[in-house]
């Protein structure tokens, strides 16, 4: 009978690609029979995948189980939202694993960060379950902290007046903590908690970074720093682990890419499912006009809640009027979303406006890109803070996270200049890119950091298997 590994990622673009591209990692390193298990999209929209990303694993002993659907929860928060959501799963997910084992020894499960509650299915099927962890060592710092700050700090982080110490992260400013903290009481806040409570009884981490990367955040992780009353599940840092698109010559942004100048353009987007306001995209290309320098711009509108994906833009309706005339020379608007790794690998690209997803970082830091900063929500701004504060491959926008202040005209003028021109953060930060890209490059190769974490976790499997 074979062994098999079941995978269980929340339904989301950047959690299942991240997903798919470890279970890929991991059949290299040794065969398992995987399977993972789909949950369908809670809402219509934010899970659109092209064909070739299932054609990219039909060669390998990798399968795609759906799971029947569920009933929607009725809550607003979307942190409580998408754990409801996924533990409404629990007996589906047993059923499923039972029936699989009837043809292969099902010797892990392993889930995603929103997924802890599965746990309890494991235990009850005698399967040890490990975490995938789709964000950075910062993120996983914090929230294995989270319910000893939960303890120790009373009142909302946003009323607090001196920073918050984090272990491996230092002193941080309450206002970067993921917007689904900002408000104690509410269920997004608790389930974050439990979700973090219940990190510390996986069999296993394995965190999508690489020791390079976060060094200190990881060592005082390793060293128990994070969980001071718990003993610390083992943690693989295994990025960066990414999905990297072939560029398509004929499309029309890498035509426009293919005739400018090296490393000349700014680009700007929001990852999958981010998108501003109109007022902000208005200041956002007064900006960029003002800023004088070429650009890629992939531009998408959120006209109703965060359950709503973003649409694509009518540019007529969001841009100020005769923008696209006046920056024709220099600047190209895509009113859709647009392949990010695609662009970022262009040689013509030479900084990338980024709402600091932990997918977009990573392939940013991938091809040398410096970032300009414009985290929107959940750990997003604590991903900035530390790009900015801690990496140092990032220039920071002043923002107002206290309110839905917009950030002017002359703001997004600033933070471009930095980025793209002869000021000396903006140099640094061009130099400690270019540093990253060649770190994460040598973690994944053969006897790279992350490379030897794979290769432990694979280990790990291959004992429960025996």
């Amino acid at each position: 009978m074979k062994d098999g590994l079941v995978f269980l990622p929340v339904p989301g673009r950047g959690h299942l690609i991240s997903t798919v591209e470890f279970a890929k990692q991991i059949n290299q390193h040794n065969h398992f029979s995987i399977t993972i298990l789909t949950m369908a999209p809670p809402v219509p929209g934010i899970l659109t995948l092209p064909a070739t990303f299932y054609e990219s694993v039909s060669c390998l002993d990798i399968n795609f189980l759906d799971l029947p659907p569920v009933d929607l929860p009725k809550e607003s928060s979307v942190v409580a939202f998408i754990s409801l959501y996924v533990a409404g799963h629990a007996t589906h997910v047993k059923d499923s694993i039972l029936r699989l084992q009837s043809s292969i020894r099902v010797v892990a499960l392993v889930v995603d960060l929103f997924a802890t509650t599965m746990a309890e299915v494991g235990d009850e099927l005698g399967i040890p379950t490990y975490l995938f962890f789709t964000s950075g060592a910062a993120s996983l710092s914090l929230m294995l902290y989270l319910p000893t700050l939960d303890k120790k700090i009373e009142s909302e982080f946003e009323d607090l007046e001196e920073n918050v110490d984090v272990p491996g992260l230092g002193s941080l400013p309450p206002l970067v903590m993921p917007t689904s903290l900002m408000n104690r009481k509410s269920e997004g806040c608790k389930w974050f908690v439990e979700h973090g409570r219940r990190f510390r009884y996986m069999k296993g981490i394995i965190v999508n970074t690489f020791r390079e990367l976060e060094p200190a955040t990881l060592k005082a992780i390793d060293e128990g720093q994070c969980l001071p009353d718990y003993p610390t599940p083992p943690v693989f840092p295994v990025g960066p682990i990414l999905a990297l698109e072939d560029q398509d010559p004929s499309h029309p942004c890498i035509t426009w890419l293919d005739t400018q100048p090296p490393q000349s353009v700014v680009f700007l987007c929001f990852g999958s499912l981010g998108a501003l306001p109109e007022p902000q995209v208005k200041e956002m290309a007064l900006g960029l006009e003002r800023s004088g320098y070429r650009f890629l711009w992939s531009i998408r509108i959120r006209r109703s809640s965060n359950f709503t994906p973003p649409t694509d833009a009518y540019l007529d309706e969001v841009l100020p009027e005769g923008f696209i005339d006046r920056t024709k020379e220099r600047g190209l608007v895509w009113p859709r979303w647009v392949q990010q790794t695609a662009i970022l690998s262009h040689e013509a690209i030479g900084g990338f406006v980024s709402h600091c997803g932990w997918n977009s970082t990573l392939e940013s830091l991938w091809f040398g890109v410096p970032i300009l900063a414009w985290p929107l929500e959940a750990e997003q701004r604590l991903n900035g803070f530390e790009l900015v504060r801690g990496i140092g491959v990032a220039e920071e926008l002043e923002m107002n996270y206290r309110g839905q202040t917009l950030v002017g005209e002359a703001e997004v003028e600033r933070g471009v200049r930095c980025l793209m021109g002869e000021s000396e953060k903006g140099k640094r930060a061009r130099d400690k890119a270019k540093e990253v890209k060649a770190a994460s490059r040598a973690a994944v190769d053969a006897g790279g950091s992350s490379f030897e974490a794979m290769t432990r976790i694979t280990e790990h499997f291959l004992a429960l298997a025996r």
